[in-house]
């Protein structure tokens, strides 16, 4: 979010590439690691009283949220009736949001790319997709993460 008025109002600084303001603005910055170890650096630091409040772990998404980002990609795309949203949720354990994502647009671009005038993505389209899209998040990572929850108290959200 941005000031609308930085000179009169408040003083803006960047902190980690996320614009951050003090005094009367009051902001919510939000900003996502794919590793723990900068927190763990600049810890004393930051989570001082007035500067950042709280570190939320959020997990990978269990299967009713999967389910949930499938059906919501699905009201706008042409999704035939072979394809088993069930089957799709139980092949994405261990996916990002933005994977699953991911997965939905190379199906239809592999719709696309099979027939420039399809009418409708199909199974075979998913498991292509899948095969093109894979998990980037590696165990270490999410073990890593889960640690730190432990060592640290935090918050699953």
């Amino acid at each position: 979010m941005y000031c609308t008025q930085p000179q009169t109002c408040c003083s803006c600084f960047r902190l980690n590439g996320q614009l951050t303001m003090w005094r009367r603005c009051w902001i919510t910055t939000a900003d996502e690691q794919n590793n723990p170890e900068p927190i763990l650096t600049f810890q004393l630091a930051l989570m001082r009283p007035g500067r950042l409040d709280r570190i939320v772990y959020v997990p990978l998404p269990d299967a009713a949220t999967r389910r949930e980002i499938f059906s919501l990609q699905f009201r706008t795309m042409p999704v035939g009736p072979d394809v088993s949203l069930d089957q799709l949720v139980t092949r994405t354990d261990k996916y990002s949001g933005a994977e699953i994502t991911a997965v939905c647009r190379e199906a239809a671009l592999q719709a696309l790319q099979e027939d420039i005038t399809a009418q409708s993505i199909v199974a075979g389209h998913f498991h292509r997709a899948l095969q093109a899209v894979t998990p980037r998040v590696p165990d270490a990572l999410i073990q890593s993460y889960v640690n730190y929850q432990q060592q640290r108290g935090l918050r699953l959200f």
